[in-house]
Parts: structure tokens; C-alpha cells; sequence
């Protein structure tokens, strides 16, 4: 498991790099033995006001693994709140892609099944 963090205008303190880590590395248990070969790209980042009272962080993740990727994007007023949706995005992600293999593995065995039948 590879993490690269990148900070653009952002003050990036060890504790917070820690923090980012810690959280980020959770979706990457969902992979399996694919964990390990897997590449996490953070770029962490001030993001505009926009009528908010505090400054807000903005954390973008991208996950490769075996020519998937996944993205994830959030606008949080800390990175640690940013870091626990991207998270969630990325698991959500990573579970739907496996389902769907899953699905397409059975819909593609009970198409061979019954073109077996057909020939009886």
C-alpha cells in the first residue's frame, strides 16, 4: 500500500498527515491481498469560503488498484472530517465494483447453463 499526500496552499502538520492516513488506509482492508499493490493519491487543499464562517479543507483521493480507479472528493471544514467522507466514498465504491463482478460472474454461469440445456 502506497500513500502519497500532496498539501496545495495548506499548512500540512505531521499530526494531520498522521490523521489522514490512519483513516484513508481503512478502505484498503476491503481489497484484500490487492491491498498491498494498491496506490492512494491525496491532495489536500484551502478551499473558497463561500459564505462559510471558517475555512474550509478540501480532500480529493484517488485509489488504484489493477487499472481500477476510484475517486472521491469532499469539502469539509477539517481534514479530518474531510478524510472520513472521502473514506466512506471510497468504500462505497470498492464494495459496488466487487458486487458487480460478483453479479456479472453468476449472470455469465447461469447463461452457460442454459445454453447447455438448450442443447438436450
Amino acid at each position: 500500500m502506497n500513500i502519497t499526500i500532496k498539501a496545495t496552499k495548506y499548512q500540512l502538520t505531521p499530526q494531520t498527515e498522521a490523521i489522514i492516513e490512519e483513516k484513508l488506509a481503512a478502505p484498503l482492508r476491503l481489497l484484500g491481498e490487492l491491498g498491498d499493490s494498491a496506490l492512494l493519491e491525496v491532495e489536500l487543499e484551502d478551499a473558497p469560503a463561500e459564505g462559510r464562517s471558517s475555512t474550509p479543507t478540501r480532500l480529493v483521493a484517488n485509489l488504484s488498484v489493477n487499472g481500477q480507479v476510484f475517486h472521491a472528493e469532499a469539502v469539509k471544514p477539517s481534514a479530518a472530517s474531510a478524510a472520513d467522507r472521502v473514506r466512506g466514498e471510497l468504500e462505497s465504491g470498492i464494495r459496488k465494483s466487487r458486487g458487480r463482478a460478483r453479479r456479472f460472474i453468476r449472470r455469465g454461469g447461469a447463461a452457460m447453463k442454459e445454453m447447455f440445456r438448450f442443447g438436450r
